[in-house]
């Protein structure tokens, strides 16, 4: 069962569609969902990197390569699939902290054309229930070709998936 279900709060909303951005056609991808746990307990796990592979679908490896102040570096190497096949995907990303609120991601280099991504969290009360909504939105493209309308689904469903991961997990470690 899933934590969002235990607590009676709703499930992860996801959405993802095609745009255009200075001549670059990419994904634009947006999830949310609420957690029964404190922002700063949702901060410390999205935060604790190199332990994200252990609950996030598809994630291989996240390491923890440099921190100064509110800013990290990790890379991390992941295998997205896409229809019967399995791709490898290495990226190294910069991570600009503003804690207990946003996580701002962005690449530095890597095995996509672009990746941006910002994670917020924000008290919130759904349902008379106290916890913490937290929002997930992406720009991205692959440096391989995922056909618009098959692609725009698949994204969707991945980023669907690993929020799903981040908000279940959160859950389960604030539950103990």
């Amino acid at each position: 069962m899933h934590a969002q279900e235990r607590y009676g709060h709703s499930a992860v909303h996801a959405d993802a569609h095609r745009i255009h951005r200075n001549g670059e056609a990419m994904f634009e991808v947006e999830a949310s969902g609420f957690v029964h746990a404190t922002p700063q307990h949702a901060w410390r796990v999205l935060t604790d990197y190199e332990r994200l592979p252990m609950f996030v679908p598809d994630l291989v490896e996240s390491k923890l390569i440099s921190r100064k102040g509110n800013e990290a570096i990790i890379e991390q190497r992941s295998q997205t699939g896409f229809m019967f096949f399995t791709l490898p995907v290495h990226m190294k990303l910069r991570i600009e902290e503003r804690p207990m609120a946003t996580i701002t991601v962005a690449l530095l280099s890597g095995d996509m054309k672009h990746y941006a991504a910002h994670w917020e969290l924000e008290p919130f009360s759904q349902d008379g229930v106290e916890g913490t909504r937290i929002h997930f939105d992406s720009t991205l493209e692959p440096n391989f070709f995922l056909p618009p309308l098959i692609g725009t689904a698949a994204v969707q469903m991945n980023v669907r998936k690993m929020v799903e991961a981040v908000t279940s997990e959160i859950e389960r470690s604030s539950a103990h």
